[in-house]
């Protein structure tokens, strides 16, 4: 069964960023330095909002994690795929991607985003990140 119930207090919004930029939401604190098997497997959802695009160019969104909150220490989530957004028509469609995350994550996770050099400017969409139970 899907999960579906959301804490407010465990999600996080940025901008998508513009021209070749890239944006990082601010962590979320999962509450142990491993999360599992202390909790159990967890979920998040990263949800887009439509955007400006140009170029045929993407944006590319990751799933990063880090034993504390320190923004130097982040890096991407290997087990977890790139969530590509295509510019279609200048425009990068509203999306949401749903995953597990693996057993080796660490206590924080956020997302990043980068826009693709002549991308556009999409930072008027947003990508969410939340975590389900």
């Amino acid at each position: 069964m899907p999960r579906a119930i959301q804490d407010a207090s465990l999600q996080v919004t940025t901008t998508l960023g513009s021209n070749a930029n890239t944006t990082r939401g601010n962590s979320i604190d999962l509450g142990a330095v491993t999360p599992y098997p202390i909790t159990e497997v967890l979920s998040v959802t990263i949800s887009t909002t439509a955007a400006t695009g140009a170029n045929n160019k993407n944006v590319n969104i990751r799933l990063q994690h880090s034993p504390d909150a320190a923004n130097v220490n982040f890096v991407n989530i290997p087990e977890l795929d790139i969530l590509t957004i295509p510019e279609v028509n200048a425009a990068y469609a509203a999306t949401t991607r749903t995953h597990s995350l693996p057993a080796s994550t660490k206590q924080f996770i956020r997302v990043i985003c980068v826009t693709e050099s002549s991308g556009g400017n999409a930072s008027d969409g947003t990508a969410v990140l939340k975590v389900l139970f």
